[in-house]
């Protein structure tokens, strides 16, 4: 049909037009985090999706030191994204955003896609941010990266607010392949880099197995979200069998 050949040559147009773009930088990409998934993950999962080639650079202990002194990040944060001729991007939010400008993830040919995109993000953060706390203060998510496994009191207090989170995520996704519709979009990429830090994760803390598969029950209890993920897991397949171990 017309619709059909309309919608083929602007798909033909928009990868030639990022070839462009990313033929822009002459130098190889560079994206620098700390050595677990965490603010990186979804700017991996969204570079590797898009073909992008990069280095991946973790760093940690000394090697961080040196690079936060190196004036490349912004605040003292990471993650960073290097692109080349002096530019650091920084920020994650903005970071993701930039890759899928340059892939297509973040289609900034239709302003009401890239509002729903930014939308869910920011809907997921909401719910990150009213996580449970423990009687300090702190969000009990920290706890994942202590010696001691966590109790399971706490655990159940995570995962009751985890799955409000899934409710509020399957809402959004409604009967949609993706929450970019019938092609990820970056929104998909950070609720992904999320899931496959928690429920998905296959290489995590062995003290906390019984954190994440606790996680895993309460998204398999959800079959629409799960089978989302399983959608997310085959396009990100080779990304996920190859990527480095992470807490979360």
């Amino acid at each position: 049909t017309i619709e059909e050949e309309l919608y083929l040559h602007k798909t033909i147009i928009k990868k030639k037009t990022n070839a462009i773009m990313l033929s822009d930088y002459n130098q190889k990409w560079t994206l620098t985090y700390f050595d677990l998934y965490g603010r990186g993950e979804a700017c991996r999962m969204a570079l590797t999706h898009g073909k992008i080639d990069f280095v991946d650079n973790a760093v940690s202990g000394e090697s961080w030191k040196a690079y936060k002194a190196s004036g490349k990040c912004a605040n003292g944060q990471i993650p960073v994204l290097e692109i080349g001729e002096g530019q650091y991007l920084n920020q994650s939010e903005a970071i993701v955003r930039f890759i899928g400008r340059k892939t297509g993830a973040y289609p900034v040919d239709d302003a009401i896609a890239c509002h729903k995109a930014d939308a869910i993000i920011n809907t997921f953060s909401d719910y990150e941010n009213k996580a449970p706390k423990s009687a300090e203060g702190a969000p009990l998510m920290y706890k994942m990266f202590g010696n001691d496994a966590i109790s399971e009191e706490d655990v159940q207090l995570m995962v009751a607010d985890r799955k409000k989170l899934h409710d509020s995520m399957t809402k959004l996704l409604g009967a949609s392949k993706f929450f970019g519709g019938e092609v990820p979009s970056i929104a998909d990429f950070w609720i992904c880099a999320s899931i496959y830090s928690w429920e998905r994760n296959t290489k995590g803390k062995e003290s906390q197995a019984h954190v994440y598969a606790a996680y895993k029950k309460a998204l398999d209890e959800n079959a629409t979200l799960s089978a989302w993920a399983d959608c997310m897991g085959e396009e990100l397949k080779d990304h996920l069998q190859n990527r480095r171990a992470g807490t979360i």
